[in-house]
C-alpha cells in the first residue's frame, strides 16, 4: 500500500492489485469457508452431545419402564388381594384359606419374591419363592422393633403404598416392600406385605444393552446404591441395621464422585448441566459423562436412575468432530494459498505492463523486450497491444526529436495550444565531402557512417540543452530557445 497525489484527487490511500486480489479473493474464501466450517462444527457439537443425552435418555427410559413393569403389578397385587380380604372373600381367620391365597396370588406374580400377611404383633404367615414353587412359613417378627413400627405407621394408609427397604432378621434377603393396611369391620387385621429382592432388580440392569460402555445404577435416598450390576447377587454385607450398601463404601468410584464431586477434578466446556449431562471426574484424573434422573414414586424416600459412559466412547464421536474440524481447516488454509496464487498470477502481468508504461513516458524505449503472454485473455490482449505499438513509437522517435517531445510534456498540454514568436538560435551541420566519399562506400557502409555521425552530433546538441529539429541528407538542424528559454 502507497500513498500518492493527484491534482484532482487529492491524496488517497492506493493499494495494489495483488493486495486487492489477495483481499478479495481470499476475504471472500476466508468468509465462505469459515461460516461454513464454524457451522459444520458447532452443528457436529451439538448433533454429538444431543445424541449421547437421548441415548442416555432412552436408556433411563428402559430402565424406568422396566422398574415400573416390575413393580407395579405387585402394588396393584396387593391392593386386589387387600380387597377381597375386606371383603370376606378371603378368611383371614381360616390359616389354610389364607395360605392357599397367598400362595396362589405369589404364584401368579413373577415379578414379587415374597408375599407376608402379619398382624398387628409381628405375626403371620409368609410364602416365598423356591425351586419346587412356593414354600409357606409361619414367622414372628414381635422381636424386631423396626417392623412393628412400621406395621404401627401403616395402619393409617388405607391403600396400598410403597414402605422403606428392608432386611428381615430371618430372611438373607434385602427387599423392596408394598404393603397394605387390611381392615375387617372397622378393626385393624393385619398388614399385607409383597416384596422384591434388590437382587432382582439388579439381573434386571445388567440385562440392560447399552449403544457405549457403560453402567446403570438406582441410588436410594441419595446416600445408598439400590440397584447395580454388582448387586445382581445380593448385598454380601447387608444386615437389618444395613440392607442396603452407602455409596461411599460401594467401590463405584464414578458414583462416588458423582456425590462428592471433591474426590475428582471439576470438569465442563463439552456437556455441562445446562446441557443434561454432567462430567464426572473420578480421583485417577477419568471423566466420565453422566445423566439421572429422579423417581419419588415408590414410597417417601426418592430413588434415582442414572447411567454412566466412558469417556473414550464419548470422546470417539468428539475426535471425529476435530478431525472433521482440522480437514476444514486445512482446506481454507489451501484456498488461501490457492487465492494468493491466483492474485499474484494476475497482479504480475499488471506490474510487468505498468513498468513498460513507465519506460514508454520516458521515452526509454532502447533494449524493450516485448511483455509476456498470459493464460488470461483480458491481460494478454492488453500485453499484445502494448507490444504492437512499441515500433510505432520507435518510428515516431525517429521523425520527432526525443528532448523535443519530454520538454513538451514537462510543460503541459497547454503548450500547444498557443502560437508566439521568439528569438531562437539555429545550427546547421554538413559533411564536408560526404558525396565523393560515399561513392566509393556500398550502401550499408554510407548509412552507417551517417548513424554514426548523427549519434556523435546530437549527443552534443543534447548535452548543451539544444533540440534537433531535423536530419536533412548529411545535414542536422538544431536550434536553442525554444520551447524554453
Amino acid at each position: 500500500m502507497e500513498e500518492t497525489k493527484s491534482g484532482r484527487a487529492g491524496s488517497r490511500l492506493r493499494f495494489g492489485m495483488r493486495t486487492a486480489l489477495m483481499v478479495g479473493f481470499g476475504g471472500l474464501v476466508l468468509a465462505a469457508v469459515a461460516v461454513v466450517l464454524l457451522l459444520g462444527l458447532w452443528s457436529a457439537r451439538e448433533n454429538t452431545v444431543s445424541l449421547t443425552r437421548k441415548l442416555a435418555e432412552a436408556v433411563l427410559d428402559d430402565v424406568q419402564s422396566a422398574i415400573e413393569q416390575r413393580l407395579r403389578p405387585a402394588e396393584m397385587a396387593v391392593e386386589f388381594i387387600g380387597r377381597r380380604m375386606e371383603n370376606g372373600q378371603i378368611d383371614l381367620a381360616d390359616a389354610d384359606d389364607l395360605s392357599q391365597a397367598l400362595s396362589s396370588s405369589l404364584a401368579a406374580m413373577p415379578q414379587v419374591g415374597a408375599l407376608v400377611f402379619l398382624d398387628e404383633t409381628g405375626r403371620g404367615q409368609l410364602v416365598t419363592r423356591d425351586d419346587d414353587g412356593a414354600k409357606l412359613e409361619a414367622v414372628a417378627y414381635d422381636h424386631s422393633p423396626e417392623i412393628v413400627r412400621q406395621i404401627v405407621q401403616s395402619k393409617a394408609r388405607h391403600r396400598a403404598h410403597w414402605g422403606k427397604v428392608l432386611r428381615p432378621p430371618d430372611i438373607a434377603l434385602t427387599l423392596l416392600n408394598v404393603r397394605r393396611a387390611v381392615w375387617a369391620e372397622g378393626e385393624f387385621a393385619g398388614l399385607l406385605v409383597a416384596s422384591v429382592t434388590i437382587s432382582q432388580l439388579s439381573a434386571m440392569l445388567a440385562e440392560e444393552n447399552l449403544a457405549m460402555e457403560g453402567e446403570v445404577f438406582v441410588l436410594y435416598d441419595h446416600r445408598f446404591v439400590l440397584a447395580h450390576r454388582r448387586l445382581a447377587k445380593g448385598f454380601e454385607g447387608a444386615s437389618p441395621e444395613k440392607p442396603l450398601p452407602l455409596v461411599k463404601d460401594f467401590g463405584d468410584t464414578v458414583l462416588a464422585a458423582y456425590l462428592n464431586p471433591e474426590l475428582g477434578p471439576e470438569y465442563g466446556g463439552r456437556m455441562s448441566r445446562d446441557m443434561g449431562i454432567q462430567i464426572v471426574g473420578t480421583a485417577d484424573g477419568e471423566a466420565y459423562p453422566l445423566i439421572a434422573r429422579r423417581l419419588n414414586w415408590f414410597g417417601e424416600v426418592p430413588w434415582e436412575i442414572g447411567v454412566y459412559f466412558r469417556n473414550d466412547d464419548v470422546e470417539t464421536e468428539f475426535k471425529r468432530v476435530l478431525l472433521a474440524g482440522i480437514a476444514g481447516t486445512v482446506a481454507l488454509v489451501l484456498s488461501l494459498v490457492l487465492a494468493w496464487i491466483l492474485s499474484n498470477h494476475i497482479a504480475q502481468p499488471l506490474k510487468e505492463l505498468a513498468r513498460a508504461a513507465g519506460r514508454v513516458r520516458n521515452l526509454s524505449l532502447d533494449g524493450f523486450t516485448d511483455l509476456p503472454t498470459s493464460r488470461i485473455k483480458e491481460m494478454n490482449d492488453a500485453g499484445m497491444a502494448f507490444n504492437n505499438m512499441i515500433p510505432s513509437l520507435r518510428w515516431f522517435e525517429t521523425y520527432v526529436p526525443r528532448s523535443l517531445v519530454r520538454r513538451l510534456m514537462r510543460q503541459g498540454e497547454g503548450v500547444l495550444d498557443r502560437s508566439e514568436q521568439r528569438q531562437v538560435t539555429v545550427l546547421f551541420t554538413d559533411i564536408v565531402g560526404f558525396t565523393a566519399a560515399t561513392e566509393q562506400m556500398d550502401v550499408e557502409q554510407a548509412a552507417n557512417l551517417l548513424n554514426d555521425h548523427f549519434a556523435e552530433v546530437g549527443a552534443c546538441i543534447e548535452a548543451e540543452d539544444g533540440t534537433i529539429d531535423k536530419f536533412i541528407g548529411d545535414s542536422v538542424m538544431a536550434f536553442w530557445g525554444a520551447p524554453e528559454d
